[in-house]
């Protein structure tokens, strides 16, 4: 067995960027420097600064993204602020595409590097900030020196998250924040020491980064760490509850039978037969629909109203959901298993107390089809279900709720269809995430 000082060792040349890509890195912040100095020179009062990973190093091998922020003095509208940023971000990158965080922003290449030119406002103090971005510039200042020495570190967490599809916090993931990773790291000293702690973590912890200490807050249902540059902030709100349970359960795993296998993406196998055979003793559904062309974070938002109110639907109709999600890949799916396929003809349909005259009455006649009889005092009759299989349910209420699923989802989701059992496993790009859904182990 490999102690945990050996497994490091191993794993960290792998998350260290080589001379080659460093030195494409520095090309290319050297030609972004040049050209932000052409594109500012007509708007001497906004200053650039590198910020985030690249600039404190702490980035993985794969993830070279160099974060510009173009800061701009308070007396700038935002409507200014939005349109500066843009037109600089445009001029000085080989090619571009808009994204959207609190406001629209440039991503791009510089010299094959991808590059982020993102406008803020440069504040005195983080109680001015206008926007989430602003606070960027506070969180560098309170790491770099504090994070110095420790990159690696930070590097061997990072990895370890993504091993794990445990890193990022957008709504896709729900996981650890770049960000997050670094403050922690910072609290705990190291990598390992982190890990360490983390495997006696609860959910009612308080962790307070700028004064080293942790409290027990009972009754909290998530873990709050505190942004020392906004303490009222809890930097990780995003963190899941499941995921950080994923976390803590990996962090032992790793102390109890350390392995470099931890900080490696592999792809989980997919055994067609093996899910043919699991699907045909359970109840599974698939609604497949065209992906509509919005910004990710919106997507996952959307995707998980749609997955709730339909799970919502199947039980508001009496059928048992053990299991639902949601994916996205070239098409998006919402994904369903239920403990029955088919229901009886009939439900039960409850009437009055008996001791309500004229609501008795109007229950006999309104209900002439099945006889009627009594529970504790009340009348109960029988009525016939309008939908019986689970896959009806399913496809009613796409048809007919679809306008509650998601504004920017509703009119694709009208337009998806409804796979069950075998039919699911034409779906190929859905059949990596069927093989978790399905708890099939390798």
């Amino acid at each position: 067995m490999s102690s945990i000082e050996e497994v490091l060792r191993e794993v960290l040349p792998e998350v260290i960027p080589g001379e080659e890509l460093v030195r494409k890195a520095k090309k290319a912040e050297e030609e972004l420097r040049r050209r932000l100095d052409s594109a500012l020179s007509n708007y001497p009062d906004i200053e650039y600064r590198f910020l985030g990973s690249y600039a404190r190093d702490t980035w993985l091998p794969e993830s070279l993204e160099i974060d510009v922020f173009l800061l701009f003095p308070e007396h700038y509208s935002f409507e200014e602020l939005e349109r500066i940023g843009i037109e600089v971000g445009k001029s000085v990158v080989d090619s571009y595409e808009m994204r959207y965080a609190a406001h629209p922003y440039v991503h791009g290449l510089v010299a094959g590097v991808e590059v982020d030119v993102v406008p803020c406002y440069r504040l005195k103090s983080p109680e001015r900030i206008k926007s989430a971005v602003d606070r960027t510039p506070f969180h560098h200042e309170w790491l770099k020196d504090r994070i110095r020495g420790k990159e690696n570190d930070v590097r061997l967490l990072k990895r370890f998250l993504k091993a794990g599809n445990l890193y990022g916090a957008e709504f896709k993931v729900r996981g650890f924040s770049g960000y997050l990773c670094e403050l922690l790291v910072v609290f705990y000293g190291s990598f390992e020491n982190l890990v360490r702690n983390a495997t006696r973590w609860r959910r009612e912890m308080v962790i307070d980064v700028e004064n080293g200490k942790i409290e027990v807050k009972k009754g909290q249902q998530s873990l709050f760490v505190v942004d020392p540059v906004d303490r009222k902030r809890n930097v990780a709100a995003n963190l899941s509850v499941d995921n950080f349970a994923r976390f803590v359960e990996r962090c032992r795993l790793f102390i109890e039978n350390p392995s470099p296998e931890f900080f490696r993406t592999a792809s989980r196998a997919v055994d067609v037969d093996r899910l043919r055979e699991e699907l045909e003793g359970r109840f599974v559904y698939a609604v497949s629909f065209e992906r509509p062309p919005i910004v990710e974070d919106n997507l996952y938002t959307q995707l998980e109203r749609a997955e709730r109110r339909i799970r919502k639907v199947l039980e508001d109709n009496e059928f048992r959901v053990l299991r639902s999600g949601h994916h996205a890949g070239e098409r998006c799916y919402l994904l369903f298993e239920t403990t029955a396929g088919e229901l009886s003809k009939v439900k039960k349909h409850y009437g009055p107390k008996i001791e309500s005259y004229e609501n008795s009455m109007r229950f006999l006649r309104k209900n002439r089809e099945y006889e009627r009889f009594f529970e504790d005092g009340r009348y109960v009759t029988y009525r016939r279900r309008k939908l019986r299989r689970a896959e009806q349910v399913i496809e009613h209420a796409i048809a007919t709720q679809y306008e509650s699923m998601g504004k920017d989802l509703s009119d694709y989701i009208r337009d998806g269809s409804v796979h069950s059992g075998e039919e699911i496993l034409s779906l190929h790009e859905l059949l990596e995430f069927l093989t978790e859904f399905l708890g099939v182990r390798e």
